[in-house]
């Protein structure tokens, strides 16, 4: 258990917490085409199938937010063994590479998977949405060893904007793009995303360490650091 302060926490999600995992997930619909053509709230485009959240809970890496013992928010990743026999390994040859990008290089590292992030708005005050993914991050990163985080973004038929501030504070570059096709919406195409475990924990440690006077969302993202960065098993 990890204490934000304010009443929030963190932990890691059980399979009793599957119900609160489809509550967020429906709570969190993308706005469609005739509201807006991009967005910075997020959301899902698919649907949410209860059996493939089980499966996430008994294979995957969950980290659950809560106040007050009410679920706010989750994050989903995947461990290198679990990422290469995934569906979505098996489709990497569908991606357009980014100039100099070398996918074999990429594939002979180890490598995590961010796969969901979902936050309730009303849970996003103080960044304890930024802290869910931290932590998330970092269970890969500094716990498990991973030298890299391969994560996606959607940006057709909307543009998914929601993380982008998230993935650019802490040193992620865009490498790719992927083209799919779902029978439930159609055609979905989607930024790739890499985070280098070097340059995560190098910018982790410049704003945790920085003690210069700041506005009080940069105060807020230091102690929240910090808090992560105590509870890590290194």
């Amino acid at each position: 258990m990890i204490e934000l302060g304010d009443g929030a926490r963190l932990r890691r999600a059980r399979h009793e917490d599957l119900g609160a995992l489809l509550s967020i997930r429906r709570a969190l619909p993308m706005p469609s085409l005739a509201e807006t053509d991009e967005t910075r709230r997020g959301g899902f485009l698919l649907g949410c199938d209860a059996a493939q959240y089980a499966q996430l809970l008994a294979i995957a890496r969950v980290w659950l937010l809560e106040r007050g013992g009410e679920a706010g928010g989750f994050c989903v990743t995947l461990d290198d063994p679990v990422l290469r026999a995934s569906p979505i390994w098996a489709r990497r040859d569908e991606i357009a590479w980014d100039a100099g990008v070398d996918p074999v290089a990429i594939a002979a590292r180890r490598v995590a998977y961010l796969d969901q992030l979902a936050v309730l708005p009303h849970m996003r005050s103080h960044y304890w949405g930024a802290a869910l993914g931290l932590r998330a991050v970092a269970d890969q990163i500094v716990e498990r060893g991973h030298e890299l985080v391969l994560t996606t973004t959607v940006i057709a038929p909307i543009h998914n904007r929601a993380a982008q501030p998230y993935l650019d504070q802490f040193g992620a570059r865009r490498i790719g793009q992927v083209d799919e096709r779902y029978p439930e919406v159609g055609r979905i195409v989607s930024a790739v995303h890499l985070l280098d475990a070097a340059h995560y924990q190098q910018r982790l440690a410049e704003i945790r360490d920085d003690q210069r006077p700041a506005i009080a969302r940069i105060q807020q993202m230091r102690k929240l650091i910090r808090i992560i960065d105590a509870s890590l098993d290194r």
